[in-house]
């Protein structure tokens, strides 16, 4: 299917479709901007996005792009930016 799906350049009108859950931000919302959605699409879709990325978009950028990036890193994490800021400020003092 996802060969398919790459060959004719389409996706398919299923793979497009996403539930969309609305989960509040706080205890006791009040308003409509007091809640986040999450947005669940199905697995292949999900699947031929990865796919895409890793194989034709993530290629095609020079590396120093995401240099200071960590969110699209494998590993990447919010303590390897505190790590990296805290290395650059204290090279940054010294």
């Amino acid at each position: 299917m996802l060969n398919l799906s790459s060959e004719c350049g389409t996706v398919p009108q299923q793979w497009r479709r996403a539930t969309v859950t609305p989960v509040p931000e706080l205890m006791k919302p009040e308003s409509v901007g007091d809640y986040r959605s999450i947005s669940a699409t199905p697995v292949l879709s999900r699947l031929a996005e990865k796919l895409v990325v890793s194989k034709w978009l993530l290629p095609n950028i020079p590396s120093e792009t995401f240099a200071d990036q960590f969110g699209y890193w494998l590993y990447g994490s919010t303590t390897c930016v505190l790590v990296y800021l805290l290395h650059h400020v204290t090279e940054m003092l010294d």
